[in-house]
């Protein structure tokens, strides 16, 4: 499972680069909207399909506003760039269409949490618990990308997540999160130099059911031969299209970063190396 829905904005104009003599991709360097103490999270879309890449190249710009529906994210561990691939992208218009930062994941762990370890595992003064997980999801061809995952609640909060991601999962538990990719950003003293962290702020998760007895699965419930599913919505079946259409609008060009928002600030998670 891999999914990313996202609202973005292009920091430049979408350029169209060469993958072999053949083949061509169009990309977009873009920006995921901040929360709060956080920083903005530099993405790059990559859009596949003639078409589709003919109506990005003409449509839209520096300074647009988007919506990325179901693309797929990477994350290149060598350079810590992420991206997104594919999906559906949409001009919309930030005033009316406001912020989705959704990430859907599949994976597996790659440890087990050291609550000795202050890296992985932390109670702040304040009474956070901050949890660090690393998941594996596979990419196909025996590969598979690291993405940094993150918890953060209260102590005594009824749903303690941080808790929950720090004890039930160990190396190799199959993991499936919901979330949202957060930036921290600071300078590192050392060296003067600006430094950033992009993880995925867990805020549900499921874990993968225990191993059974190899067995035959059967249907719960069956259909005669020959019998046609009932009419669904008179009859109607759904456009290819946006579900947000009323919010859809020609690109503008407008400054940057415009669908910031307060929201209750929490202690940044340390970055992990």
């Amino acid at each position: 499972m891999n999914k990313a829905y996202l609202s973005v904005q292009a920091t430049e104009n979408p350029k169209e680069i060469y993958v072999d003599q053949t083949r061509t991709n169009v990309i977009i360097n873009c920006l995921v909207p901040p929360t709060a103490n956080k920083a903005p999270t530099p993405i790059t879309v990559h859009v596949y399909g003639k078409d589709d890449k003919a109506r990005v190249l003409s449509s839209i710009k520096n300074g647009s506003t988007l919506f990325i529906a179901g693309g797929k994210l990477r994350h290149d561990l060598k350079t810590r760039e992420h991206s997104v691939h594919g999906g559906s992208i949409y001009p919309v218009d930030y005033q009316t269409f406001g912020i989705v930062n959704e990430v859907i994941l599949g994976g597996r762990c790659i440890r087990g949490v050291d609550k000795s370890n202050d890296k992985e595992f932390r109670k702040t003064d304040s009474g956070f618990l901050i949890t660090n997980q690393t998941l594996s999801v596979n990419t196909g061809k025996q590969q598979a990308d690291l993405f940094n995952l993150y918890s953060i609640n209260k102590h005594d909060d009824r749903y303690n997540l941080a808790e929950l991601l720090a004890t039930m999962t160990h190396k190799g538990t199959g993991l499936t999160i919901c979330g949202r990719l957060t930036t921290d950003a600071w300078t590192d003293k050392a060296t003067g130099q600006p430094k950033s962290s992009t993880k995925i702020q867990v805020q549900n998760m499921t874990l993968a059911p225990k191993p059974t007895t190899p067995g035959e699965v059967k249907p719960s419930n069956t259909m005669p031969a020959g019998s046609k599913p009932a009419s669904l919505w008179g009859g109607q079946t759904l456009a290819n299209e946006s579900p947000h259409q009323d919010a859809m609008a020609a690109p503008k060009a407008i400054a940057a970063d415009p669908w910031i928002k307060p929201e209750e600030t929490q202690p940044a998670p340390e970055p992990v190396a």
